[in-house]
């Protein structure tokens, strides 16, 4: 499922997340010129594969994967783990269309299989024409909480899905609503820079959970 980017790209107002609670969930540092930068989310989808989007791996040479983690910058967190990826091992959606925000998609390929634990478990990927329709669901990620100000702990926010016809009346007529994309209403708690690529979940009767 693609969804479209909000125009304000930050979890604000959001709460902490606690250990184990979203154990699919990654944040990735990017290596551009020799130099580490924060970057984007993901979502574990397999043993050796991370979904996350296009527009987060322009230019990319490696790539610094956190899993398991709720305080990225506590390197000796419980059920945290570091992999760095090499350059080339991930793939962009060969549709993927910067402009229009078009299959923006990318799957990066880990070195070796993740071993899975309370802390690291892979999300499930929906149905073939499954519909996500007023659907409760949840986002979460490291980005900016506060202007340029970004969090070292992982946050997260409840949010409802829209259906198409709802999302074009609250966009700008000038805008186009892809058929594929998964609107959410809008309320002061959103995602921001820095939380891209990440998940938006639904949660399975079982305890698991759906991007």
């Amino acid at each position: 499922v693609e969804s479209k980017p909000s125009q304000v790209e930050r979890i604000i107002n959001g709460e902490n997340a606690k250990p184990k609670q979203f154990p699919y969930q990654v944040f990735y540092d990017v290596e551009i010129r020799k130099q580490w930068k924060p970057n984007c989310g993901g979502t574990i989808i397999g043993k050796k594969t991370i979904l996350t989007a296009a527009h987060c791996l322009d230019g990319t040479e490696r790539i610094k994967i956190y899993l398991g983690a709720v305080d990225k910058s506590n390197s000796t967190e419980t059920g945290q783990q570091i992999v760095i990826v090499e350059a080339g091992s991930y793939v962009i959606h060969e549709e993927y269309n910067f402009i229009n925000i078009v299959n923006d998609i990318a799957l990066i390929k880990l070195p070796n299989d993740l071993e899975f634990n309370q802390y690291i478990q892979p999300a499930k990927l929906p149905e073939p024409n499954s519909l996500h329709v007023h659907k409760n669901a949840i986002v979460s990620g490291w980005g900016r909480v506060k202007g340029f100000v970004t969090t070292e702990h992982l946050q997260y926010t409840n949010v409802k899905t829209l259906s198409n016809e709802e999302c074009k009346r609250m966009i700008p007529s000038d805008n186009k609503c892809y058929s594929h994309w998964l609107c959410v209403a809008p309320n002061e708690k959103r995602t921001c820079k820095g939380d891209s690529g990440g998940p938006l979940a639904e949660r399975n009767p079982d305890g698991s959970s759906t991007v």
